[in-house]
This record gives C-alpha cells, structure tokens and sequence, in this order.
C-alpha cells in the first residue's frame, strides 16, 4: 500500500532511519542478507500480497553470522514489515526472516532495490549521491531536481556524508586491494574533480575526494564483472546494488551508507 507525504514527513523518517540503526545496524545476533530481486517496488508488493513464496528469493546455502557459517542450516521463520519510500509513495513491504537451525539466530532477506537500515529505495540514494559527487551540484540545485515530496535536505546531507564516509574512509582501499589483485596494471583515477577541492573543511574535502576515487574504482569492478559474466543481472546504473553483493560476497557488511552518529559504525578501513 502506497501513501503520499511532505518533506516535513521525511525529515521525521530521517529521525526513524538512525533510530532503525541503532536499533538493528549494530546488533551481532541478525544478519541482512541483500538477494537479487529484478522487478521494482510495486511489483513486489503486488507479488507478496498474498504469499512471500511469490517473490522466491534465495534462501544462502550457509548462515551468514561469522561466528557460525553452518552449511545448510537456513529456514524460513516467518515475517516482518518495514516502509520503502520512493520520491512520491510510502509502500509497506513484507519482507522474509530466516532462522539458524544451528546458532538460533534470526536474519532477514532483503531485496536489492532497498538499502539496509534505509528507508528510501537504493536508486535514489544512487541518484543523490552521484548528482553531489560526480555531477558537481551542490546541496540547492540538487534539491531542485527532487520532487517536493522528496527527502528532506537534512536527510540528503546526511546521505552525501555517509556515503563519503562509507566509500572514502571505509571502502576504498579494500576495493583498491581487490581491483589491483584482478589487474595489476590497474590505472589509478585522476585526481579529484574542481567542486569537490572547493569543500572548505578539509576532512570533509578529504572524505569526498576518496568517495569519488572508490565510485570511479567500482565502475570499474563492474566493467570487470561485466566482462568476464556477461549474464550479470546488473546494468550500469545499478552501480549500488552491485555493490552491496560484492561487500557480501567479500564477507562484509553489504552496506555503503555508513552514520558518523551511530556507535555501532566501523572506525577501521575493511
């Protein structure tokens, strides 16, 4: 079920995401797992009206806690509800829990059109990111391309530094590791772009440059895939979904948005 809302509204959701966070982002006993879902919000909303079984996602041939990674030990258990916000509409998703028969722990299956522990739909976090970081526009223009209905500007602040904070600090020398390992003759990018050494705070600067530097790196990890897995589910512009499956598939946490605010956030580079 869909519902319409302001941005006064989404600045209140903005206050729920980090509650969710705090809630769910830090606790060791659950696991997200991101699965591959190739339709859009709607469409699983409609399929799962009646029954999960109709979206089918996969359940992971092990649980995913570090601690326990049991092979085979993953049921289904149940359900639970959570809003995925689009520029106009709020759905209700229901979405599929798994239970460890081994370790009792609990996780869930999410698909990729979301984000973790984000309420609004992973395109438009896509979309926000690169109109700030490769686009160059700043925070009031790029406001000006977002319906009124749209995220409140607290909240696309606060995208823009969690994700410099994700991809810059966190991320970058983990995919670098990773690409140089594929292609040692990798070129590196080049240096950073004008509106991003006009940022004045230079943590801020520093943050930003290195997140533009990951973004460039990751386009090319997905040219790569690409290459060598023609069949790959992802087009270009899913860069962000794409993403969070090879955090996953690289035993990380499938995240790219991390907040300086919440304790449980990573202080060390992966």
């Amino acid at each position: 079920m869909a519902g319409n809302r302001t941005r006064k509204d989404s600045a209140s959701l903005y206050a729920l995401e980090l509650d969710d966070q705090t809630c769910g982002g830090g606790a060791t006993t659950n696991v997200v797992i991101v699965q591959h879902y190739p339709g859009t919000v709607n469409q699983y909303v409609t399929a799962t009206a009646t029954s999960l079984a109709h979206v089918n996602l996969a359940i992971p041939d092990h649980c995913p806690h570090p601690e326990c990674q049991a092979v085979h030990s993953l049921i289904r258990w149940g359900s639970y509800r959570r809003c995925a916000l689009t520029l106009e509409h709020m759905h209700q998703l229901t979405l599929q829990r798994l239970r460890c028969k081994v370790c009792g722990r609990t996780h869930s299956l999410l698909p990729d059109f979301l984000h973790p522990y984000r309420h609004y739909v992973i395109d438009l976090l896509h979309t926000v990111v690169s109109f700030y970081l490769i686009a160059g526009l700043g925070l009031c223009r790029l406001m000006k391309r977002l319906s009124h209905l749209g995220p409140a500007r607290s909240t696309v602040r606060e995208w823009i530094a969690s994700f410099a904070y994700g991809a810059g600090e966190l991320l970058l020398d983990r995919l670098l590791r990773h690409l140089l390992a594929l292609d040692p003759a990798l070129v590196l990018p080049d240096s950073p772009p004008e509106h991003l050494r006009r940022v004045s705070d230079p943590l801020k600067r520093r943050r930003l440059q290195r997140a533009h530097t990951c973004w460039l790196l990751a386009e090319r990890l997905y040219a790569l895939a690409k290459n060598r897995l023609p069949q790959l589910h992802f087009t270009a512009g899913q860069l962000f979904p794409f993403l969070l499956h090879w955090l996953q598939s690289q035993a990380l946490p499938p995240r790219l948005l991390w907040s300086l605010r919440l304790p449980h956030t990573p202080r060390v580079p992966f």
